[in-house]
């Protein structure tokens, strides 16, 4: 982004309403915007039992489903800013969210359009994740901080409403694919309120064009760790909300209502963690401490449902709702902690993604398999508390109080 870009804009056309309407706008629209950018997709696994009977699909090709967001995310995230160096700032987040409306749209037909749809809408997810926090910068300058909070705590809020709300819309409509639909209009809200910005900034707010393939952060061990702890952490939270709520209901007898909303409660608790976990964490040079404690509740939830999966479900949703709410924090803040400028910040950032989200769609799909094949969900929890294990040797490697190389 240029220095320009990083100041407030303040320069509206004539007539663009009222002063308080021109600073209030911005946000809204971002905030809104960021409504969309989990539910679509966190509304699926509740209802995934609905949806395979809807359209005669398998879980294993359900399990699919769940596993296109996470590819998209690593696969798209790395061209959103060559978007917006092409066509600018603002317009490039208004095409994601026109993507991210036409998809949802797309995917009321039939199988085809489901997954169709879904990688067009997660396409537009992954552009909007990227471009976001620029647009706030763009938008606010210095005074940008709480919006980017903001932006975050919508996220999460939209992953909870997705889960907690699809098994009571797909009862109030009949149909699982209706409930999904719905999920169009907060975003034809937000391409609406985003229109209006683009219309009130006449000026083009440009990024550079992304610099030429770096492979030497690829090469570091302390960036590969984070990418690493990054790409675990989403593993776990993304297989606990495609899941969670089919294993509620199956192993601890749980009404598909109660269960979704558990996920949805259980996804919530990622928004104060988010808020506490970063700056609290970052006190002192070293994270290996929170990489523990992140770890325990993680650890006790596929546990306890292993073992005891019916004496205290809340419980064990809880814990794993508060074990990966506070590891995506911590492991954006290991991005920031473990680079030497803002510059590596960001390679490192786009690589953490790019992996990572890659290494997150195989957990959603390699559960669902497991299932398939077992007719249980034992084997399932078994591979996400090996998972976790692996999360926290990761974790303690990229805690330690040391920088990703300088040539990196």
């Amino acid at each position: 982004m240029s220095a320009d870009s990083a100041a407030p804009v303040s320069t509206a056309p004539p007539g663009a309403g009222p002063r308080r309407w021109r600073l209030l706008l911005p946000g809204a629209a971002l905030v809104l915007l960021a409504l969309c950018l989990r539910g679509p997709f966190a509304a699926v696994g509740p209802v995934v039992g609905e949806l395979g009977d809807e359209l005669s699909l398998s879980t294993a090709a359900l399990s699919v489903v769940t596993s296109i967001p996470l590819v998209c995310f690593g696969l798209v995230s790395p061209l959103a800013p060559m978007l917006a160096a092409r066509i600018g700032l603002h317009r490039a987040v208004l095409a994601a969210a026109v993507v991210v409306l036409a998809g949802i749209g797309l995917r009321l037909a039939g199988p085809v359009g489901l997954f169709a749809g879904t990688v067009l809408l997660t396409a537009g997810i992954a552009v909007a994740n990227v471009l976001l926090p620029a647009v706030g910068r763009a938008e606010y300058g210095n005074r940008s901080a709480a919006v980017i909070g903001a932006i975050t705590g919508s996220m999460s809020l939209s992953a909870s409403l997705g889960a907690g709300l699809a098994q009571p819309l797909t009862d109030a409509t009949g149909s699982a694919l209706t409930a999904l639909a719905l999920w169009g209009l907060p975003a034809l809200a937000a391409t609406a309120a985003l229109v209006a910005l683009v219309r009130a900034r006449p000026g083009r707010v440009d990024v550079p064009a992304a610099p030429g393939r770096r492979t030497a952060i690829l090469r570091d061990r302390v960036a590969l760790a984070v990418m690493a702890y990054f790409g675990l952490q989403s593993l776990g939270f993304y297989s606990m909300l495609t899941w969670l709520a089919s294993v509620l209901r199956d192993e601890a007898g749980m009404s598909a209502v109660s269960a979704g909303g558990l996920v949805g409660v259980a996804a919530l608790l990622g928004v104060p963690l988010s808020l506490l976990v970063p700056p609290l964490a970052a006190r002192r040079p070293g994270q290996v401490p929170w990489v523990l404690a992140a770890a325990v509740p993680a650890l006790a939830a596929p546990i306890g449902l292993l073992l005891a999966p019916d004496a205290a479900p809340v419980l064990w949703a809880l814990l794993y709702g508060i074990g990966t709410g506070a590891s995506f924090p911590l492991a954006m803040l290991l991005v920031l902690q473990r680079t030497r400028d803002a510059a590596q910040t960001g390679r490192l950032s786009a690589a953490a993604q790019a992996v990572g989200y890659l290494l997150a769609a195989t957990g959603p799909l390699a559960v669902g398999l497991l299932h398939e094949a077992s007719g249980g969900w034992e084997a399932g929890l078994v591979l996400l508390v090996a998972v976790t294990v692996l999360q926290v040797l990761a974790g303690i490697a990229a805690a330690r109080p040391r920088l990703v190389s300088a040539s990196a």
